[in-house]
């Protein structure tokens, strides 16, 4: 994975409850809150990496239409999964903005009692 990107799996990794994995097949590494998929950061067909995140739909397709660097979801639902193509978009507080959105995102999933979890 492109070094120049590490930041992000900081960023994602510092978050509470998540866990990291990584889809051999796939070349991606995947990050989960608790049994919940956040976010994915691999490349896309292109082999440009990308930064896929959960997405409240109505967000998602907002985002899409004001920004050519975020496209629908790679390999996801496109409704409410977006992609970052990172090399275009330079706006970190952005991608930072769209991981904690991810996150609440994955997070509001979860059943009551696993939310709990992580507040404990």
């Amino acid at each position: 994975m492109i070094n120049e990107f590490a930041w992000v799996r900081e960023e994602i990794s510092g978050l509470k409850g998540v866990q990291y994995s990584f889809k051999e097949e796939w070349g991606a590494e995947r990050y989960h809150v608790l049994d919940q998929l956040m976010a994915m950061r691999g490349t896309n067909k292109e082999g440009q990496p990308i930064l896929t995140l959960k997405c409240d739909a109505e967000k998602s397709e907002q985002l899409r239409a004001e920004n050519p660097a975020i496209v629908p979801g790679y390999y996801m639902n496109k409704r409410v999964w977006i992609s970052v193509l990172l090399e275009e978009e330079r706006d970190k507080d952005l991608i930072r903005a769209l991981i904690q959105h991810a996150y609440s995102e994955a997070k509001n999933k979860l059943p009551k009692y696993k939310q709990a979890e992580l507040f404990d």
